[in-house]
């Protein structure tokens, strides 16, 4: 029968990008720096016990005890962060980079039946909090070189855990987005535990802001390219010839 749990899913940006024969490596590193961070946060025990762990490919999906939730929220995104930052110089020197998603929910899963384990609707939904464009776009603009990991936190679970005090983390240290992925339409809640943001390449053009209205005509006449045009009378202006009293101003 299914109980109430805390699911954990995370994955590695840009894992594809990546050779083939670097993939399990990466993989590994990846349930490493989970480990680690599980342990700084006291979850030690528990990620070594846990009954329901899956690999994704390019990330792991798990599903804990529901009183892990709280320390899932906070320490352990911190941690995970830590632990990302510590392995970054030595992937670095491999030419290789992880960066991680996290998505965390709570809900009904069955995480012992032989055949169906962890298959839920609870299950469905954290991942596509996980591949939701918000929690993307939080590591996409961001320095690659400060921020490792982000984490989206369901509605629910924040309101459960985060709002309601459980957590160590203020729920104004949260930001609410929106998250859309087929069918899947709700509120979720983003924390980076550290923000940054991307640096435009040198020389960039700065965002275009759209189209800017046209510079006004002067009083009683018109404008055109660099020219402007005043008379009294009427104003032909066809191709390169202008018919009627106008005044050329260079403007």
């Amino acid at each position: 029968m299914p109980s109430f749990q805390s699911l954990l899913v995370v994955d590695a940006e840009g894992f594809s990008r990546n050779r083939d024969a670097e993939l399990p490596g990466i993989h590994t590193e990846i349930r490493d720096v989970v480990g680690r961070a599980c342990e700084r946060s006291g979850l030690g025990e528990t990620w070594e016990s846990v009954r329901f762990l899956q690999s994704t490919g390019d990330g792991i999906l798990a599903v804990l005890p529901s009183d892990a939730m709280p320390t899932l929220v906070h320490p352990f995104a911190d941690h995970l962060q830590e632990a990302l930052a510590e392995s970054a110089p030595r992937l670095r020197a491999r030419g290789l980079r992880l960066r991680l998603r996290v998505a965390l929910h709570a809900g009904l899963v069955d995480d012992e039946h032989p055949v169906t384990a962890g298959i839920s609707t609870a299950t469905v939904d954290v991942n596509r909090l996980l591949d939701c464009e918000p929690l993307r776009a939080a590591l996409r603009d961001s320095d690659p070189d400060v921020t490792f990991t982000a984490a989206l936190v369901s509605a629910e679970t924040f309101e459960m855990f985060v709002r309601a005090g459980y957590t160590g983390l203020h729920p104004n240290r949260f930001t609410e987005v929106r998250a859309k992925v087929k069918q899947f339409d709700r509120p979720a809640f983003l924390y980076v535990p550290t923000p940054s943001q991307r640096e435009r390449p040198d020389g960039a053009a700065p965002p275009d802001d759209g189209p800017r209205d046209p510079a006004p005509a002067p009083p009683g006449g018109m404008s055109f390219g660099n020219v402007a045009a005043a008379g009294d009378a009427a104003q032909n202006i066809i191709g390169a010839q202008a018919g009627g009293d106008i005044r050329q101003e260079r403007s």
